[in-house]
């Protein structure tokens, strides 16, 4: 049986306005970016929906965060919607366990295009194209903060549409991470005659099914270190075989943990070199990043009471750059020198320590050290004591001047 062509936009969790907690020590115009992202992200959405001539958006849950929703995210999202609609395009919009009955607390009043779905189980409606039923699309409000039940069953196909798309805000029942929302299991989903599941609730993008398809498109702009990497959205297209989609990202900051092995630096002006260039090859891949950087080097190379002055070396004028880099936070991970390998590796060294160590008195050494005036006025010390420490001491420091 033929099918016409369907084109849609999938996004989720937008959290418009969001609080990004323990972030205000930023530059004032760094933070200000952080803030503004969620916004800008969602404007990308709908720039990319109009651009790529969808027949419809949906958004799956936590368009808001309830305790930080603010006018400027309602009127932002309005707009948005609003520009949907002077381009022919339709929205289906559910709210979450973060928004729950956002409708009645905040009356919002958006344009006609747009489809709010109720909070009182499961509903559907029809898109229709060129007067024709193009496709069923079901889904559900949430009426409280959280609904422990499996909400599945309920979407059961009513019209004939040539597609149907379910639309639901929950959780695998398996996920042992994040908390457990409108549970479901896959076997769940199969059971449903349907031709494609958009999730919502959970951050992290995933397709979960292939038979039918379900995917988590994840949020639209990562909110703190463990939302890291690309951030967006996906479009979906059905054609009666196989369907096809791809990822887009919308973010306007990445967050990102960046590891780097730092090998063959002789001064600490020549690690920040090396930083600043590998800051550079950051600048490269994003517009703007938040980085969590891990360094790889050698336990003698670089001392912890450091850090922060490296850190605020590396960041230094960033709030001047357009597309900022900023290192939130540097974490030392220090290899062990393994002295057995440093040793064996240099015969020099190696006849050195032999020496050291087979070296019974040490009084010719220190002749020159126990007649010197100031020493034998201030110092009573019995350095016969002393050989076996004074070995060690030299032993040590022969070593570390290797390592450098």
């Amino acid at each position: 049986m033929f099918k016409p062509n369907l084109r849609f936009l999938h996004s989720a969790d937008l959290h418009l306005d969001s609080p990004f907690k323990g972030l205000s020590h930023l530059p004032e115009p760094i933070y200000k970016d952080v803030l503004n992202s969620t916004i800008v992200a969602f404007k990308r959405l709908i720039d990319l929906a109009i651009k790529e001539n969808v027949d419809f958006v949906l958004i799956v849950g936590d368009l808001f965060d309830q305790e930080s929703s603010s006018i400027k995210s309602s009127l932002e999202l309005k707009k948005g919607l609003e520009k949907l609609n002077s381009n022919g395009i339709n929205a289906y919009i559910s709210y979450g366990n973060h928004d729950y009955m956002m409708q009645e607390k905040a009356k919002l009043i958006f344009p006609q295009n747009t489809y709010i779905f109720p909070s009182d189980g499961v509903n559907s409606t029809t898109y229709h194209k060129h007067g024709q039923p193009l496709a069923e699309i079901s889904g559900f409000s949430y009426r409280k903060q959280a609904i422990k039940e499996n909400m599945v069953a309920s979407y059961q196909r009513v019209t004939d549409a040539s597609y149907h798309i379910a639309t639901l805000h929950g959780s695998l029942k398996t996920d042992q991470i994040h908390d457990h929302y409108a549970p479901f299991l896959i076997e769940d989903l199969k059971k449903i005659e349907t031709d494609y599941w958009a999730l919502g609730h959970i951050h992290q993008r995933e397709i979960i099914s292939h038979e039918p398809l379900a995917i988590y498109p994840g949020n639209i702009q990562g909110r703190h270190m463990k939302e890291r990497g690309e951030k967006g959205c996906y479009i979906v297209e059905l054609n009666g075989s196989k369907p096809t989609y791809q990822f887009y990202p919308l973010q306007n900051i990445v967050f990102s943990e960046e590891e780097v092995a730092v090998e063959d630096i002789q001064k600490p002006s020549e690690l920040v070199e090396f930083l600043l260039k590998f800051k550079d090859s950051l600048r490269k891949r994003h517009s703007k990043m938040m980085v969590r950087l891990i360094l790889n080097i050698r336990e003698n190379d670089f001392s912890e009471d450091r850090v922060e002055d490296l850190l605020d070396t590396l960041n230094e004028s960033e709030e001047d750059e357009e597309n900022w880099i900023w290192f939130s936070e540097l974490k030392l991970r220090q290899e062990q020198i393994s002295w057995d390998e440093i040793i064996e590796s240099n015969p020099f060294i190696k006849e050195v320590l032999k020496t050291i160590e087979e070296t019974d008195d040490l009084s010719s050494f220190l002749l020159d050290l126990k007649r010197h005036p100031l020493y034998r006025k201030n110092v009573d010390l019995n350095l016969d004591e002393l050989q076996s420490e004074i070995k060690t001491e030299a032993e040590k420091l022969i070593l570390s001047k290797i390592n450098k």
